[in-house]
């Protein structure tokens, strides 16, 4: 009876019953000066998700007009300003407002501000771990992990995690996301 079970077990682990596969999902989306990529990680068995690893990854491609031509685009070959429309102080004074305004509705201390304001209430909930790999004015990454095996049901409604994984996959697909 002892050899029957071992055998039974020794089939089971080479079958591959109690493995976890892992399935990747990313997208990537540029809104004005900010590209951000979006990678799911999901550690999954049979058709039940066992963990989450999301990264988003923001950077900050603005270019401040320095080393430009008068248009901010190219450079200029004649760099003698003969028109004096929108230049010296009050050039800048216009380029400093725009930037500003610019910067302020979209930029790296605002999806960061918006990170910490969605999550930052979750950091004691056991299961949920927040990890920032890059913190500066042009990057911001930020991976969140959900282990739904330490996750209360509760806290699972909460973050809105189906932890059935062919419906959590065809939900990413629908958004965009390339799946591998």
């Amino acid at each position: 009876m002892k050899k029957f079970l071992l055998l039974i077990a020794i089939i089971a682990i080479l079958s591959g019953c109690g493995t976890t596969n892992e399935l990747t999902c990313t997208t990537d989306n540029t809104v004005g000066n900010i590209t951000s990529s979006t990678k799911y990680v999901i550690d999954y068995q049979g058709n039940d998700i066992k963990k989450i690893a999301i990264t988003y990854d923001y950077r900050d491609d603005h270019k401040d007009g320095v080393g430009t031509g008068t248009d901010g685009t190219t450079s200029d070959d004649n760099t003698t300003n003969d028109n004096d429309i929108i230049s010296g102080t009050i050039g800048e004074a216009l380029d400093d407002v725009v930037d500003g305004t610019v910067d302020g509705i979209l930029d790296i201390a605002g999806i960061k501000t918006r990170h910490n304001t969605r999550f930052g209430t979750y950091t004691n909930t056991n299961g949920f771990n927040t990890n920032i790999d890059v913190d500066n004015d042009t990057n911001y990454k930020v991976v969140y992990t959900y282990d739904l095996s330490k996750l209360s049901d509760t806290d699972i409604t909460t973050f809105g995690i189906n932890k059935n994984f062919a419906t959590y996959k065809a939900n990413l697909t629908n958004r965009g996301f390339t799946c591998k």
